[in-house]
């Protein structure tokens, strides 16, 4: 619920239905961090490639899942926020790195 990162296989097929060749991600964090988390994620990545010709993309995207342009339900916002910051602080107590300078 709280991980709403895409895999890395979708961002690699998003460059690519976006005309993008020689797609390449790399993974990028600290040197402690080693490998995918064993929910699928990775700590960061950059995701680069070529586009060989102009113009717009022929990446065709589906309709957004939720509509921006209405007011956002208050139950809705008070319990996403609250989400958020629960499970923000459960991935800082169990996966993070607190450093004081």
């Amino acid at each position: 619920m709280w991980m709403l990162f895409p895999k890395e296989e979708e961002y690699i097929e998003w460059f690519k239905k976006a005309g993008f060749k020689d797609v390449k991600l790399k993974r990028i964090g600290p040197k402690w961090y080693r490998g995918v988390r064993r929910h699928g994620l990775i700590m960061g990545c950059s995701v680069t490639g070529v586009k060989r010709e102009r113009g717009d993309s022929p990446l065709q995207l589906g309709p957004k899942a939720e509509d921006v342009s209405k007011p956002v339900n208050p139950i809705t916002f008070l319990f996403r926020f609250l989400m958020g910051t629960i499970c923000a602080a459960y991935y800082v107590l169990s996966h993070g790195e607190i450093t004081c300078v």
